[in-house]
């Protein structure tokens, strides 16, 4: 079942929507549940990591769905967003908060359906390596391939990923039985890295992304073990 948010203060606009999908819904057999919102911050109160496509408007009453966007992104980096408004001129700004698509209203049922399946593709292609991160007062979601590596300050994980770190608790091992499945490997008592994200190996050193991380070396011999591995599959 796909959970949609409609994030909409135009009453009209946000029932066009609904039959939109709903039409979509019977055209295709795909189960949906959706949610409508008149404003970002009450979309944002309390927000659960469930729902896999947001449809939002940008002129909304309070903060704009931009700035909702920009929130949003911080407690969940995979929900797809698709902004659907007459505000042509910020379709340029989508690419900040990673958004999927951008539709203009009035959305015609052949736009919808243009947009719609193209959310549900990035959902699907998105949805095999969610992870959840307990953060201070959230929940964060975000998929395995998007971390480069963890590490942990003090009694602190900070999560090292492609939209910007994520500080949370726990212990390394409980992140390192997390990972497992997804290529990572633990260099050091405080890094865990993705290989996918390993360029490159001189000395005591790695590469993971624009870091560079020592490697203990008690781990190293292994490390290059799995790593050529690794490398020779990929």
């Amino acid at each position: 079942m796909l959970n949609i948010a409609i994030v909409e203060d135009d009453a009209a606009d946000a029932e066009l929507l609904m039959r939109h999908i709903k039409k979509y819904e019977k055209e295709t057999g795909t189960a949906v549940k959706v949610q409508v919102f008149e404003d970002g911050e009450l979309f944002l109160l309390n927000y659960k990591t469930h729902y896999d496509i947001a449809f939002m408007d940008i002129k909304l009453v309070g903060i704009d769905g931009m700035e909702a966007a920009r929130r949003l992104r911080a407690i969940d980096q995979e929900i797809v967003i698709v902004f659907v408004t007459s505000m042509a001129q910020y379709a340029i700004k989508g690419y900040e908060v990673d958004a999927c698509d951008f539709a203009v209203k009035p959305l015609t049922y052949a736009d919808f359906y243009i947009k719609m399946r193209r959310a549900v593709k990035r959902v699907k292609r998105d949805e095999g390596d969610i992870v959840t991160v307990k953060t201070p007062g959230n929940i964060v979601k975000l998929s395995a391939s998007s971390v480069y590596y963890v590490e942990v300050i003090k009694h602190d994980l900070i999560w090292h990923t492609v939209s910007g770190e994520i500080k949370s608790h726990g212990t390394m091992r409980e992140v390192e039985e997390m990972l497992r499945p997804y290529s990572f490997y633990r260099v050091h008592h405080s890094y865990l890295v993705n290989l996918n994200y390993v360029f490159a190996v001189r000395g005591d050193i790695i590469t993971v992304n624009d870091a560079q991380i020592k490697i203990s070396r008690a781990k190293k011999p292994e490390f290059i073990k799995v790593f050529a591995q690794f490398a020779r599959k990929r």
